[in-house]
């Protein structure tokens, strides 16, 4: 009979290994699955509105794309991506070597990241805003310059030209901004543009793209106008893609022969392409029509938020941020909704305005999660 063998200690890294600039950089702290808290709640049903995910599945065309894809996976993915970067050139009006496809928002900055930032550098950006652009500067050892958001949670644009230094690398809008939710004004980009520095890259992070207004700006026609511009755009979020990671950058072309000497070969996997493609193509997919439910959704959350005594801010996203005095409050709203079996985002650990932000879901996934609030405010 064998003899049990005691646990050894668990080996350490050597001192100083890391270096200062991961070191630094608060790890990303994960939403509570949804599996878990059914488990820990013992609760039937648990509606998760705490990631910005479409509350629809992929379109059935993307399904079927990747049921006909799944059975041979056996050979290496396209790392040109090149049907993909073809047809997002045809319907942008850019060229194909002006696109970039990476695992997401996160892997292009990841790797803008790793190409322009370094020890010296500096990165101007808002706060609070998607806390990866901060957490990469961390990591390359830069600096990051934050300017306060305007009053209604959009990217203070003066605000942002004002925090570029000489030795500012890149400036980035996050808009509509996250996780409060406003979007900047098209004119008011465009003089933003028109006054930041030669030496200083601006990038336009349009994760949410899709949910923007009539008249928004469009980064990717920006930049087929000929503007020195890099804009991120994600189908993570309105094509409900986000399990399979995959989202792409629009910018100049030096700037795609730049990227191709720090991505990874083989990023994106052939089942994401398959049905990006897919959902592009689809003719029937309704996202027209989901977008006008979720704007529809957003603002009827919005009143029910309001009758319950909240001020959330104005969004023109799929999500709305919503204000509180301290964390102890926030933390015990957070609380009050998982008990109810719905799922939110805090955005305190990040140094951000204690606050509560909330995924628009289905109605009756809305309707659960402002009962809860009602009943708990009531």
């Amino acid at each position: 009979m064998l003899a049990c063998r005691a646990m050894a200690d668990d080996p350490k890294l050597p001192d100083d290994w890391v270096r200062p600039g991961p070191a630094g950089v608060r790890p990303y702290v994960p939403g509570r699955p949804v599996e878990e808290v059914q488990r820990e709640r013992g609760l039937e049903q648990v509606v998760k509105l705490a990631s910005n995910e479409s509350p629809f599945p992929p379109a059935p065309e993307a399904v079927a794309a990747l049921e006909a894809c799944s059975a041979d996976q056996r050979l290496y993915p396209d790392p040109g991506c090149w049907e993909l970067r073809d047809l997002l050139a045809g319907r942008l009006g850019v060229t194909t070597a002006q696109i970039t496809v990476g695992a997401g928002i996160d892997g292009l900055i990841k790797y803008l990241g790793i190409l322009a930032l370094g020890p010296g550098d500096a990165l101007a950006m808002s706060w609070p805003s998607f806390v990866q652009w901060r957490a990469v500067a961390g990591i390359q050892g830069a600096r990051v310059d934050a300017a306060p958001l305007a009053s209604d949670g959009s990217c203070d644009l003066d605000g942002l030209l004002a925090a570029i230094r000489p030795e500012t690398k890149m400036v980035v809008v996050v808009s509509p901004n996250n996780p409060t939710g406003a979007a900047v004004e098209s004119g008011d980009l465009d003089r933003f543009l028109d006054a930041v520095p030669d030496h200083v890259l601006p990038v336009l992070d349009e994760a949410y793209f899709e949910f923007l207004p009539a008249g928004g700006h469009d980064g990717a026609a920006l930049v087929a106008s000929g503007r020195r511009l890099a804009v991120l755009r994600t189908f993570s979020k309105a094509y409900a893609l986000a399990g399979l990671r995959i989202g792409y950058l629009v910018g100049p072309e030096q700037l795609s022969q730049e990227l191709a000497r720090v991505r990874n070969a083989f990023d994106v996997t052939g089942p994401s392409q398959v049905a990006a493609l897919a959902s592009l193509r689809a003719p029937g997919t309704g996202l027209a029509e989901r977008l006008d439910l979720i704007r529809a959704e957003r603002e009827r959350v919005r009143a029910g938020l309001e009758d319950s005594g909240m001020t959330p801010l104005p969004s023109d996203a799929n999500f709305l941020f919503v204000p509180f005095a301290d964390e102890g409050e926030a933390a015990g709203a957070i609380e009050r909704l998982m008990a109810a079996g719905v799922i939110v985002r805090g955005t305190g650990p990040f140094g951000a305005p204690e606050g509560v932000r909330i995924t628009i879901g289905l109605p009756e996934e809305n309707d659960r999660m402002l009962a809860a609030l009602a009943a708990s405010t009531g």
